[in-house]
């Protein structure tokens, strides 16, 4: 059997990172400045924790401080969700996650996240992205990672992180 070779090293042969060209693995801790959470539509607050830019993939944490509703919307790939604190649920099911309930979405479906109590917490991963639509089923908008990217960019310029705040999420 013989070993892929790049360069003198075998290919898979550096502990941790399986080709010399990789990204970095990436190892954040939560931030204590609270202006690490980007402000969302209807109330929530966004933290990155990696944005994959090869594979589209998005790990979040996703927070509300107050009662709050994110739009209807449509996910093209699967979303798997944590909760931390709280509860939240889709207007159109009748369960409601709690801390400790792992949600697997399927995609396909246009849902509506509600947060019906004071304070939610959720650690989010999904990929792709997703089509927000209108309550007559209209798209009047999308998002992906790189959309993403731009928005939380847009939020850390704005509140004084940098421009280059953002950099340490992206893969």
């Amino acid at each position: 059997m013989t070993t892929s070779m790049i360069g003198p090293r075998p290919l898979y042969a550096m502990p941790g990172v399986s080709h010399e060209y990789m990204a970095p693995e990436l190892v954040n801790d939560l931030p204590e400045d609270p202006r690490a959470w980007v402000p969302r539509p209807g109330g929530g607050e966004f933290l990155p924790r990696l944005f994959d830019t090869l594979t589209g993939v998005i790990v979040n944490l996703n927070r509300y401080r107050k009662p709050g509703v994110l739009g209807r919307h449509l996910h093209g790939s699967p979303v798997y969700a944590y909760t931390i604190e709280g509860t939240w649920r889709y207007k159109e099911h009748d369960w409601v996650a709690k801390p400790g309930s792992f949600v697997f979405e399927t995609p396909g479906e246009v849902h509506t996240l509600v947060v019906d109590e004071a304070t939610m917490v959720g650690f989010f991963v999904w990929m792709g992205g997703y089509q927000i639509y209108d309550e007559n089923d209209n798209i009047i908008g999308a998002q992906n990672v790189l959309s993403l990217i731009d928005v939380c960019d847009q939020h850390y310029r704005e509140c004084g992180l940098g421009a280059d705040y953002v950099r340490q999420f992206i893969r």
